[in-house]
């Protein structure tokens, strides 16, 4: 998978909490996730870790994992926990991760998100590897939210093959998914 190009670390590092929101109000509208205090989160491509903190703030999760395969976007993101909080809060992990090799055990987090990102898996086969992934680290009934705008229904198919439902789908150009994994299936 490669790094961002200076252009493309532009466009993801100036985006701020705000641009997020719409993603949370989505979270809510659609009644389906459910995120607490006991909640374990892991996000992919967090770029400049926005995103992370503002679940961070709105939900007080027992955990969040803020990763990235690029290690600069790695270091700016824990950079800007560090200026807001005083430091990188005891209950996120910030590290370089590949989306299509997780190192985490199966069934370990509850919402898994992804926000722009698996078009950067590259050609298909990867989307659907890292699909793969996400579907054994997300415990079953966990959460899957995405945000994309390339390859929609293949990635939509593949998650139904692999046992996800999709329960919320918004958008045209850049669409906002969100799908469960079925507790039949297990790991």
């Amino acid at each position: 998978m490669p790094e961002l190009s200076r252009i493309e670390k532009w466009f993801v590092n100036k985006r701020g909490e705000g641009y997020f929101e719409k993603l949370l109000f989505r979270m809510k509208e659609s009644g389906v996730v459910k995120v607490g205090n006991n909640s374990r989160i892991l996000e992919l491509g967090a770029g400049n870790g926005a995103l992370s903190s503002l679940l961070y703030e709105k939900f007080h999760p027992l955990s969040i994992t803020l990763t990235d395969f690029d290690q600069d976007q790695v270091a700016t993101a824990r950079k800007r926990l560090e200026d807001k909080f005083g430091g990188v809060p005891d209950v996120i992990t910030v590290e370089r991760a590949d989306a299509t090799n997780l190192r985490y055990q199966n069934n370990t987090f509850d919402l898994v998100v992804a926000h722009l990102i698996l078009h950067h898996l590259g050609k298909l086969e990867n989307i659907f590897t890292g699909l793969g992934e996400i579907h054994r680290v997300l415990v079953p009934d966990g959460a899957f939210i995405y945000v994309e705008f390339a390859h929609k229904q293949e990635i939509r198919r593949h998650l139904g093959e692999l046992g996800f439902n999709i329960s919320y789908r918004k958008g045209f150009h850049r669409e906002t998914v969100i799908a469960t994994k079925s507790s039949s299936l297990g790991a």
